[in-house]
């Protein structure tokens, strides 16, 4: 059996907080569910959705891993999990989504982008 770091919410503090492991992500249907409040004819429909309009491919975002003996699961990466809370419209799911924007506000480090345009003219 493999070991894998899932985003979940606490169960032991008064507040609901959504708790995001350090390493490599990667979620089941069934986790992903209680991640975002939603059935799972509504998550399949939505990862469908991003497979066909090309946001991810099957083979780079999801894998299937032995749980035991003879049962396997099917889990995708942090890339579909992170595209699902922007797609789905639940309670949870603009939660996480609040938790990721203001995670990512707060370790941001400013950066300069400069332009540079030339002339095409030859002589």
């Amino acid at each position: 059996m493999e070991e894998r770091n899932i985003i979940k919410w606490s169960e032991y503090s008064e507040y609901p907080e959504l708790t995001i492991p350090s390493g490599e992500i990667w979620m089941s249907e069934s986790e992903m569910v209680d991640l975002f409040g939603v059935f799972i004819p509504r998550l399949r429909n939505a990862i469908k959705a991003l497979y066909k309009v090309e946001l991810v491919k099957p083979f780079e975002a999801e894998r299937t891993i032995k749980k035991r003996d003879n049962l396997y699961m099917t889990v995708y990466n942090m890339e579909v999990v992170l595209l699902l809370a922007f797609r789905l419209n639940s309670y949870q799911a603009r939660a996480v989504r609040r938790e990721l924007m203001e995670r990512i506000e707060r370790n941001h480090k400013p950066f300069e982008v400069i332009l540079t345009s030339t002339n095409g003219m030859t002589s």
